[in-house]
């Protein structure tokens, strides 16, 4: 999975790349390591279960595009203040896929497979990722005393 630092929301946002991406990193990451700690790990796990579960073509419907590995995970900075985690499928197509009723995996026929393997797991994952944030936060603050 690539790590991408975007800056604004939509199309509006830019990809910062090269060495403004790392120093910007490393500027959020010593902001507040504990959170962004928890959300790399939770994206990243939550990237690889995706990818995991991530349906391809089979052959007899044509040659598959290669949307399974195409996972990305990342931060995005919204202004003023507000910091983001992010998994998605840069595939073109993604959003389209929906699971067929040959298909071979548990996944209900006629969903969409972003929703099915991407969102609905991260909607689900919320007040995971906020009682690991509130744990290691409590936890460091009873290490400073």
């Amino acid at each position: 999975m690539s790590k991408v630092l975007r800056y604004g929301k939509g199309r509006g946002s830019v990809e910062i790349t090269g060495t403004d991406r790392d120093m910007y990193l490393q500027i959020i990451r010593d902001a507040d390591p504990i959170i962004i700690s928890v959300l790399e790990d939770t994206t990243e796990k939550l990237a690889q279960s995706s990818e995991k579960q991530w349906l391809v073509r089979q052959p007899k419907y044509g040659k598959s595009k290669g949307s399974k590995f195409m996972h990305q995970t990342g931060l995005r900075i919204r202004p003023p203040y507000t910091i983001e985690a992010f998994v998605e499928n840069t595939a073109d197509y993604a959003w389209a896929i929906k699971i067929g009723r040959e298909s071979t995996s548990n996944l209900r026929e006629g969903r969409r497979l972003a929703d099915a393997v991407l969102w609905s797991p991260a909607r689900r994952g919320v007040d995971t990722v906020l009682k690991k944030i509130a744990d290691a936060t409590v936890k460091s603050i009873r290490g400073i005393k």
